[in-house]
């Protein structure tokens, strides 16, 4: 018996290097060796007294040898030859199929079988050390061990898999004799995908491997095979190799197809399940999975097919998921988190090529992370919600390379998995219903924007006591999100978020901009074309954010802005690659700008870098807007013609139905809230000088403004628009809220806020509010109700002694003062039918300036 094996508990627990054993000894017999069962007891003739440094076997099977040296024993060619002869007679006699040589700052690995070194893919020769901890060995000695043999010492390339093709057919079986929604279709063809993955992978053997799935039908019916697999090989997958999350219940795999709710086979599926499971066998071995096959499995038949209705968002297309994590610094300890997952694609596509550097197997055979993912979704149907189910298993094919070489620990991975991506089903807030703060260091996602039902969300909010958490009343669900996404970062912690256009444009939504501003630095605004989304033509954008460390840091450096017109493939339902690709040209630059702000400098005419001073919150943050026609008809962002082909219009009177749902919602919120308004109301005139001071500005002259270097804008009958710019203005007065009028022409209203300096001219009006307790917004209601009442036009013009004369009802408390909180439901309330409004008639105008092809 070896004394060094007892001491150290080698017998009992060897270390491990993968999923093979690994003995670092140096004192020990090979007749010791063999003795206590580590290698195969045959006779070893005169090399059973020999002691070799260190061993990797396999069930007894030597798969190879090493030999560790001081650097002063390897540093001749001749030492190095006798050190690799003495090596190689200990490796052949035990049947190695390589050996190591090595001084730990080097190594020479070597073919057993023919005694020449082992050289990787382009022909050099491997000459790193041999090192238990290094995580990329595993994946080595695979690759030698699938290479070489007596005539070859080369790695051969592994070829990598695409089953496209066969996910294709398998899809149509399905939905053939099922008539299954796509959705369904996929997840079994999914869950029969992974079947023969593990099985090809090993981890799946006997008798439920696929291999003897198919040797049944030999001597069975067809309905008792696929009950067999229903009654055995699932269960084992769902219930040892990779046990789900009993919080929600999910696990890998859940197709609904051939097998029911309760995991029983369903009559009448057994042929079309045979056909399917005879296709895979002719496609051969799927161990090795093309990265894109990885990411593009769920994309591929989510494009056209997939239910927008029933998933509650657009699934990001993979170009753009990966331009974004390339805009992203991830480094290990971070927490990232998608609080709308889907399938994952945010949070694997990070980790895709860098699994061994974020995650690996200790000595003790533990699966330790370098690195923590959060997924959360809702799911989409009431009874089967399966995008976190579909998430796992994408996780599974992600890390394929990783559990090929570690089959013995899948309850681990399924521990990871479930970790990762929860269902969030306790409430219809889903993620929402969780108030998280300060929790993440980075969150990428794609919150849901398209989705009907934001009203009650709202009234749940309020009835689970979170209105605290969510207290600013901006549109669309994606507003509830953003706000979750900015409180849940860490101070420091970045965002990369999908927004929709509404975000940066309503008016309504300035107090959410301001929010975001208040709480963060603005890195970036990317404008997505139209049609970036499969089936949509939503106006999109990516928002980069960072969060403040102390909410009274003052962002100084300027926002890198850019407009992308092609992300890659063409933006039509057939999604072909093409070389153009100015989101790839973003994302390079962005990277630039992140590394000197104030300093950087770009010749790219998509490129703008923005003074922050530009992104206050009552001004929209739609970043198109600020090059001008022709630079965007140059660029082609603006067409000069709007054509749209049958398929864009189909897209497009849907969005416009969303838009319209969407609104419909908010203006019930409104109807049900309409009586809690205020109940005593009092008159009051434009001319009270306690409340207001109305005046007209000065004459000003072309030519005043042409002479002027002046940065103070004069307002004239265009209340929205200066009229120019110039050095001094006839207000001094900043302290006060304003609401300008236009006295001639269509007779407008505009709010000018506190600390704004501004200029009128004669044909501009001026409404000072010196009441604090009377709101501009409010005001602008009130005034803009009356306006037709009192009938100002160009025959009656909007003279300061007219004004005077306007009255309005205010809204009062039992002590008589203003009620303010009433004042801002009104206004808020205003505001959002204003919004919807605009977007209606521009949506309209839109359509109706639009020409519409039929293509051949």
């Amino acid at each position: 018996m070896s004394e060094e094996l007892l001491q150290r508990g080698l017998l009992d627990q060897p270390e491990k290097i993968g999923k093979w054993d690994f003995y670092n000894i140096g004192a020990t017999t090979i007749k010791s060796l063999k003795q206590n069962g580590i290698i195969k007891n045959i006779d070893y003739k005169r090399f059973e007294a020999r002691k070799p440094d260190a061993l990797l076997v396999k069930n007894k099977v030597v798969i190879a040898v090493i030999e560790n040296k001081r650097p002063s024993e390897l540093n001749t060619v001749t030492k190095q030859k006798k050190a690799i002869k003495q090596g190689l007679d200990v490796a052949q006699i035990l049947g190695a199929i390589f050996l190591v040589v090595t001084d730990t700052k080097k190594g020479i690995w070597l073919n057993v079988a023919n005694g020449k070194p082992i050289t990787d893919e382009d022909n050099s020769d491997i000459v790193f050390p041999f090192s238990s901890k290094d995580h990329v060995l595993p994946t080595l000695i695979n690759k030698i061990i699938s290479s070489i043999n007596k005539s070859n010492s080369q790695l051969i390339p592994t070829k990598l898999h695409d089953p496209t093709s066969l996910a294709k057919q398998i899809w149509q079986d399905i939905w053939s004799v099922s008539g299954a929604t796509p959705e369904n279709c996929l997840y079994t063809f999914v869950e029969l995908f992974i079947f023969k993955y593990l099985s090809d992978l090993s981890v799946l053997s006997g008798i439920y491997s696929f291999q003897n799935l198919l040797k049944q039908y030999d001597t069975n019916s067809e309905d008792e095979v696929l009950e067999f697999y229903a009654d055995v090989i699932r269960k084992k997958i769902k219930t040892e190799l990779f046990p789900g999350n009993t919080k929600d219940n999910t696990t890998i795999i859940n197709g609904t197809i051939f097998v029911s709710k309760d995991d029983k086979a369903i009559a009448g599926y057994s042929t079309v399940f045979k056909k399917i499971l005879l296709k895979f066998e002719k496609e051969g071995e799927l161990k090795n999975i093309h990265h894109d096959f990885k990411s593009k499995i769920f994309e591929s038949f989510l494009k056209e097919s997939i239910s927008k209705k029933n998933w509650g968002q657009f699934f990001t297309p993979l170009k753009v998921v990966r331009n974004i994590v390339k805009m992203a610094s991830i480094k290990e300890g971070m927490v990232i988190c998608d609080p709308a997952c889907g399938v994952g694609k945010f949070l694997l596509e990070p980790i895709l090529k860098q699994i061994n550097k974020y995650y690996h197997i200790d000595e003790n055979n533990k699966l330790i992370s370098k690195i923590k993912l959060v997924g959360f979704d809702k799911g989409f149907d009431k009874d089967e919600q399966k995008t976190i189910i579909l998430a796992k298993a994408n996780m599974l094919i992600y890390f394929s390379d990783l559990i090929k070489n570690h089959t013995d620990i899948t309850p681990q991975f399924a521990e990871l998995f479930n970790n990762t991506f929860t269902l969030k089903t306790n409430s219809i807030l889903g993620t929402l219903s969780d108030p998280i703060e300060n929790e993440y260091d980075l969150i990428l996602t794609n919150p849901p924007y398209v989705t009907s039902g934001s009203s009650n969300l709202k009234e749940e909010i309020k009835k689970s006591g979170l209105e605290y958490h969510y207290p600013i009343n901006a549109l669309g669900v994606e507003s509830l999100f953003i706000e979750w996404i900015v409180k849940a970062l860490k101070p420091s912690g970045q965002a990369f978020v999908v927004v929709p256009d509404g975000f940066l444009n309503r008016q309504n939504d300035k107090y959410l901009r301001k929010f975001v501003s208040d709480e963060c630095f603005i890195d970036a605004i990317i404008s997505l074309p139209a049609k970036t989304f499969f089936t949509t033509i939503k106006k999109t954008y990516i928002l980069a954010i960072t969060k403040k460390d102390t909410k009274s840091a003052i962002q100084s450096d300027p926002v890198f802005t850019y407009l992308v017109s092609d992300i890659g493939e063409t933006l039509d339902v057939y999604r072909f690659d093409i070389d153009d690709n100015h989101l790839n040209e973003a994302v390079i630059l962005f990277n630039q700008f992140k590394g000197a702000k104030q300093f950087f400098k770009t010749d790219d005419p998509r490129c703008k870098i923005q003074p922050f001073e530009k992104f206050q919150p009552e001004s929209h943050w739609s970043i198109d807007r600020w090059w001008n026609h022709e630079e965007q008809i140059t660029l082609g962002i603006a067409e000069q013609e709007n054509i749209f082909n049958i398929t864009d219009l189909n897209a497009y009177l849907e969005d416009f139905s969303n838009t319209i749902n969407e609104y419909q919602e908010e203006v019930s919120i409104l109807v049900s809230e309409n009586s809690g308004d205020a109940s005593k109301l009092l008159e009051i005139s434009l001319n009270d000088s306690n409340y207001f001071e109305t005046f007209i500005g000065k004459r000003i002259l072309k030519k005043d403004i042409r002479n002027s270097q002046g940065d103070i804008p004069a307002y004239s009958a265009n209340v929205f628009k200066p009229f120019g710019f110039i050095s001094t203005s006839n207000i001094t007065d900043t302290k006060h809220h304003y609401i300008l009028w236009g006295i001639d022409g269509n007779f407008e209203f505009n709010v000018m806020e506190k600390g704004v300096k501004f200029a009128t001219t004669d044909h501009c009006g001026a409404i000072k509010i010196l009441a604090e307790d009377i709101l501009p917004d409010f005001l602008l209601y009130q005034l803009n109700n009356v306006k037709i009442k009192y009938g100002f036009d160009r025959a009656l013009r909007a003279s300061l002694k007219n004004m005077k004369k306007v009255k309005f009802l205010m809204p009062i408390k039992e002590d008589g003062s203003f009620d303010v909180e009433t004042q801002q439901k009104i206004a808020s309330k205003q505001q959002i039918i204003n919004e919807m409004k605009q977007e209606l008639q521009n949506k309209t105008q839109q359509l109706l300036d639009t020409k519409i092809i039929f293509e051949k």
